[in-house]
């Protein structure tokens, strides 16, 4: 019969002592002034001797167990699928590489899922929404019962931090690349700042374009809804005077200006060249594959669990928020002058 594998075990192996081990495989907070490449090292010692943690016991003697809280808007969920998806992949990812697992919750109701989280004795909270109000609710409940909580996206709240792609860079980055395309005139598709992150796309844009040495039209920006409608009035200028190039601030807005410019007769790209932000599926399948941005969604949901577990994740903003890097993905959607 085989022997069980114990944490001393471990320890010898690891050549550490066994409170080094047991503070590691328990997540307390000694262990974030270690070495990550020792808990590292601790951790898949562990799982390749097959050692098993008693996690009831260790609950019982703590008053915590090792999981970590995601709440999503269910309602909603649909409308930003893949975007979650993503992210939550990265969570589930970086949380079994320490073995915490992941519960999920509603935000339909966040005093019951608060309630249900302290209940189950989790300390460790990620939430997803975009609502302002959602977001100044869940601080509240995470001071009260306090808990470490840790936002996905848009900006850091009541000295919570956000895990989120730097998006005013990431605009900059997109005008820079259509200026090094020979593009002179570009243009912003945009939507109604509801969220920060519109805000900051915007910026970013007007950034750029500072940063390049290019002139900003008025008639270049469009800010709403109906992306064929501001494609339309920009398509509406004289041939000299209208964009050869669109920063959308995302793919969906990028496919749908693209279709409108095949509407009016316009050639793609060499007519109207467009870049969007997301790289989801819909820019694989415009007419012209869609030259889009990844904003490492799966990188930010890795962030996040390691920022509530207090490991090393760099320094935030002025805004509370840990960036991860975008990258252009380049395909068919800009012309090269």
């Amino acid at each position: 019969m085989n022997r069980k594998v114990t944490l001393y075990d471990v320890a010898r192996e690891a050549g550490v002592s066994g409170c080094c081990v047991s503070w590691i495989l328990s997540g307390h907070p000694k262990s974030n002034k270690m070495r990550e490449e020792t808990r590292k090292r601790v951790m898949d010692i562990a799982r390749s001797l097959g050692y098993r943690r008693n996690q009831l016991a260790s609950a019982t003697r703590t008053g915590q167990i090792m999981t970590i809280a995601a709440i999503l808007s269910f309602p909603k969920i649909h409308d930003f699928a893949p975007v979650n998806l993503q992210i939550f992949s990265g969570i589930m990812e970086e949380a079994s590489k320490w073995r915490y697992g992941v519960k999920v919750f509603s935000d339909e109701n966040l005093k019951d899922s608060f309630s249900t989280i302290e209940e189950n004795r989790i300390d460790k909270v990620i939430i997803y929404s975009v609502s302002q109000e959602i977001r100044e609710q869940a601080a509240v409940l995470a001071e009260k019962y306090s808990m470490q909580l840790v936002y996905s996206l848009e900006r850091g709240h009541h000295g919570f931090p956000a895990v989120n792609v730097d998006n005013a860079a990431t605009t900059c980055r997109m005008v820079h690349y259509l200026a090094e395309h020979g593009h002179r005139r570009i243009g912003l598709l945009c939507v109604p700042h509801r969220a920060y992150y519109v805000k900051d796309r915007h910026a970013g844009y007007l950034q750029g374009m500072k940063e390049c040495g290019l002139s900003v039209d008025p008639d270049w920006i469009r800010c709403f809804d109906n992306v064929c409608e501001s494609v339309e009035q920009m398509l509406a200028l004289p041939a000299r005077r209208r964009p050869t190039a669109y920063v959308a601030v995302a793919d969906t807005l990028a496919a749908e200006a693209q279709n409108a410019a095949i509407a009016h007769g316009l050639r793609i790209p060499e007519d109207f060249s467009v870049i969007g932000i997301g790289d989801t599926e819909v820019g694989r399948y415009t007419f012209r594959k869609l030259t889009t941005v990844n904003e490492s969604l799966q990188e930010s949901g890795n962030l996040l669990v390691r920022l509530l577990l207090g490991m090393p994740a760099g320094t935030p903003d002025e805004f509370n928020v840990y960036h991860t890097q975008s990258r252009i993905i380049e395909r068919e959607s800009v012309y090269f002058y």
